[in-house]
């Protein structure tokens, strides 16, 4: 029964993350991208990974991405737009085949592995719970807080800058 949720999870996964990437419209492959993201957390789950599946769920989702569907959605007109009819029929047959050739190598692959991939990632899994991630993250004695703001102010200044690139100028199409 685990086996066959894993490769029903592992299936969706695939078609968001192919959604994600060849959708024409962004903010459609940002909800791909959301719930390829809410898969994967599952996945974390039933490794036994509830505190990377919690972090999954809290940074990624919770944070980056609906930042960044606020952002498309206040900079673009994409949310009004749909370019999903303007989509060829070769297109759809061609992310069709790729998309389940790559099932099929997802599928090949786990069914030769399928015993031991579950017990492999539970025994490598260490008892650390989440107060001790929080204290080693937070510990400005020998701990990440540096780091960590680093990285949230390097992740704010992209965010800023993709603002300013993608906003549109209006005295240039004045002048035009």
């Amino acid at each position: 029964m685990t086996d066959i949720l894993f490769y029903i999870l592992a299936t969706v996964l695939v078609t968001l993350s192919c959604c994600a990437v060849s959708l024409p419209n962004i903010l459609h492959s940002a909800i791909a991208l959301i719930g390829s993201f809410l898969i994967t957390a599952a996945l974390y789950i039933m490794l036994q990974i509830e505190l990377l599946a919690l972090a999954q769920i809290m940074l990624y989702i919770g944070g980056i991405v609906v930042f960044m569907l606020l952002i498309i959605l206040l900079t673009t007109g994409l949310g009004v737009d749909n370019k999903l009819s303007k989509i060829s029929i070769g297109k759809w047959l061609g992310n069709g085949l790729i998309t389940g050739a790559l099932f099929t190598g997802l599928l090949y692959f786990f069914t030769e592995n399928s015993s031991s991939l579950p017990d492999a990632a539970a025994s490598k899994t260490a008892s650390v719970t989440i107060d001790q991630v929080g204290i080693r993250l937070l510990s400005t004695t020998n701990g990440f807080i540096v780091p960590f703001e680093v990285v949230s102010l390097l992740l704010l200044t992209a965010l800023v800058g993709a603002v300013v690139i993608a906003r549109k100028d209006t005295d240039k199409e004045d002048r035009s």
